[in-house]
């Protein structure tokens, strides 16, 4: 299990990745209509699956921390 500031380090680097993704810069598949590029970059896309899991460990730390605190998750 990573910290807080890892947790976004790998984000921002495969955020990076995501930047120049082909169908990311296709204003067809990136129009809000559109689902699929959401369901690619969730479910076939390696980088996005990877960037996926990253935000699940983030969210998870951020509500240890709050617990921790006292505070409601």
């Amino acid at each position: 299990m990573m910290d807080r500031k890892q947790a976004i380090q790998q984000m921002d680097k495969h955020l990076e990745v995501c930047k120049t993704c082909s169908l990311k810069l296709d204003k067809r598949w990136a129009h809000p209509s559109y689902n699929r590029l959401q369901k690619h970059c969730n479910e076939k896309c390696p980088t996005g699956k990877e960037l996926r899991k990253v935000a699940d460990d983030l969210d998870q730390i951020v509500k240890d921390k709050r617990k921790k605190k006292g505070m409601i998750a």
